[in-house]
């Protein structure tokens, strides 16, 4: 008999893109997987367009076998605080907990590998597949890695699948979108929770996957396409979702790169300060020149708990001076030198197919 899994979904004011959500719903009820070993944990940060009800009542019609919770939070937490929530409500007999975004669908088959794979390599704490952009072959991500400044980069965007994908390898962290974690090795690393509730949203898989490995558990990327995923949707009007995830992503890509011991932890906030100007011409919106300042508060809070971030048991990628030169004049030319240091590496030290199996 498969292992339990519980899905936690996040909903919050998604009536204008309610036809991608309910397919998303669809995608988790209708997966190959006993009905009776699956978990819908709907979690919905109190939405005020009707798509908590559109989503309630879609479920009442077609939940089928699954069971299925609603929670519903008095405010909006954020990607951090709903997925928290669910987590906190989730079966305590899951061994699993898959995320998937609510602009996110999974295939049929996704769900399965990603189980089969945690259940083949049990020092692994989190895994995901290629995820698709939304209707295309083109890659969302292929894996997710951070460099040494604490920069996100998925890679593989825009790619055509398969690309250069030929087995499994090693990641800095499982992309929030859409990956599974094994509930043994996160309470035992960060306890009740998946996230640090203050990042709200973006930089939060992250500290997630870097805290993993810190614990010794790796996270991993298959080759095999799982999901088609409609990123950033839920942020709203497309000019202020890309500014809200500007601000959230370097605010808590500076807290992060201050609570680490990554050799360049010190340049990071001056690279997010420069971004942060060029940003503030593009926008006009003064919410970017807080970045930094937000992020060093934020980093205190978070050096007052104790929280210190090891990268160097995790596969963060090496920065040369002069990438990180470069960096600060184009945000392509660090792409472009992370995307060749990961296709070097693919075969070297990210090669995850001899993970060992034992705990």
């Amino acid at each position: 008999m498969p292992p339990r899994v519980t899905v936690i979904w996040l909903n919050y004011n998604s009536s204008k893109f309610i036809g991608v959500v309910l397919r998303s719903l669809e995608s988790v009820l209708s997966v190959d997987y006993p009905p009776d070993m699956l978990e819908l944990v709907v979690v919905d940060n109190a939405s005020t367009d009707g798509s908590f009800e559109s989503v309630r009542g879609y479920l009442e019609a077609h939940r089928g076998g699954v069971r299925v919770k609603v929670v519903r939070a008095g405010s909006n937490l954020g990607f951090t605080g709903g997925s928290n929530l669910g987590f906190a409500a989730r079966d305590r007999d899951s061994k699993y907990v898959l995320l998937l975004n609510n602009d996110a669908v999974i295939y049929p088959d996704g769900l399965r590998a990603l189980v089969d794979y945690l259940e083949e390599h049990p020092r692994v704490a989190a895994v995901q597949g290629v995820v698709l952009k939304l209707g295309t072959r083109l890659i969302d991500t292929a894996g997710d890695y951070v460099d040494e400044m604490l920069v996100s980069h998925p890679f593989g965007v825009e790619k055509a699948y398969p690309w250069i994908l030929r087995h499994p390898v090693y990641v800095s962290y499982a992309d929030g979108s859409c990956s599974l974690y094994r509930v043994e090795h996160v309470l035992k690393c960060v306890g009740e929770r998946l996230f640090v509730g203050e990042f709200f949203a973006y930089g939060d898989d992250n500290v997630l996957g870097l805290e993993l490995w810190g614990c010794g558990h790796p996270s991993v990327a298959l080759e095999k396409a799982v999901a088609e995923h409609y990123r950033s949707a839920t942020l709203g009007r497309k000019r202020t979702r890309r500014l809200l995830a500007e601000y959230y992503s370097a605010r808590n890509g500076v807290a992060l790169a201050r609570v680490s011991n990554s050799r360049l932890r010190g340049v990071a906030p001056v690279y997010r300060l420069v971004k942060a100007g060029l940003l503030f011409l593009r926008y006009k919106d003064r919410l970017v020149l807080r970045t930094v300042a937000d992020g060093l508060r934020l980093a205190r809070l978070l050096e007052a708990r104790g929280m210190v971030i090891d990268v160097h048991r995790a596969p963060v990628i090496p920065l040369t001076a002069k990438a990180v030169l470069g960096s600060f004049v184009r945000a392509s030319l660090l792409k472009k030198y992370i995307d060749e240091w990961v296709a070097r590496n693919y075969d070297g030290v990210l090669d995850a197919r001899e993970e060992p199996a034992t705990s």
